[in-house]
């Protein structure tokens, strides 16, 4: 049996803005660099859009992204950057300003 295959999208309101930010603080942002990835299946995009519609009567819509494109995901914020600009830390890809910013205690 084969894996599911990942499917990373970005998330767009109804303005063509795109959803940026983390778990503690969301806004929307004309600039794509920004915008946070998400795995379609594993962040449960589908039904977390439905709920915003809904909840807000607003409707947001999942952006797929090309799987060919040379991007490495940030694993603490989720933003995405070139190749050139990741560190590996040996557990995780952080962007720039994650590397910079010491990790938050649970």
């Amino acid at each position: 049996m084969t894996a599911p295959e990942t499917i990373k999208v970005l998330i767009v309101n109804e303005e063509g803005q795109y959803l940026a930010g983390t778990g503690t603080h969301w806004e929307f942002t004309e600039d794509r660099s920004r915008a946070r990835v998400f795995d379609y299946q594993q962040d449960h995009v589908a039904q977390q859009i439905e709920l915003v519609r809904a909840a807000y009567k607003t409707v947001w819509v999942a952006i797929r992204l090309d799987p060919r494109e040379a991007y490495e995901f940030c694993d603490r914020c989720g933003s995405r950057m070139v190749s050139t600009r990741a560190y590996f830390d040996g557990k995780q890809f952080l962007c720039p300003l994650c590397r910079a910013q010491p990790e938050e205690k649970v």
